[in-house]
This record gives structure tokens, C-alpha cells and sequence, in this order.
């Protein structure tokens, strides 16, 4: 019986679920700091964070596609 190379080992493939439960609760905080206090000094750092990590989670899930959730959504 041949191994599949193209198949992650079961620890990295928990770690990357991890990871990706990590920038998801992350990208929820953050839309909640904006929506509840959207005329904080820190508004403008939640948006570029919120950007970034949205980023780093589509990047993760799918290397070689595009967001397709629009920016501002």
C-alpha cells in the first residue's frame, strides 16, 4: 500500500484547524471593537488589523485564490 504524499500529517492538519479557529474568533473581536465603538482613536488600528487578519485566514485557507468577501463587509 503507497502513503499518500500529498496528504498532511494529522499534527499539522490540527494545527492549521487551530490556527484557523484563532484568526476566525480574532476577526470577530475585532468586527465587534468596530461596530461598538466606532468613533474610538483605535478605529482606524481594529480596520488595518481586521484587514490583515482576514488576510493571513484566506491565505491559509485557500493559498491561491482571492477573498471573496468584499473589503468593508
Amino acid at each position: 500500500m503507497a502513503a499518500d504524499t500529498d496528504s498532511r500529517p494529522l499534527e499539522a492538519g490540527a494545527e492549521l484547524e487551530r490556527t484557523l479557529d484563532r484568526l476566525e474568533a480574532r476577526m470577530e473581536a475585532l468586527q465587534f471593537c468596530l461596530r461598538a465603538q466606532r468613533t474610538s482613536p483605535r478605529s482606524e488600528l481594529w480596520r488595518h488589523d481586521l484587514r490583515e487578519t482576514r488576510e493571513t485566514w484566506f491565505r491559509l485557507v485557500d493559498p491561491d485564490g482571492q477573498d471573496p468577501i468584499p473589503e468593508g463587509s
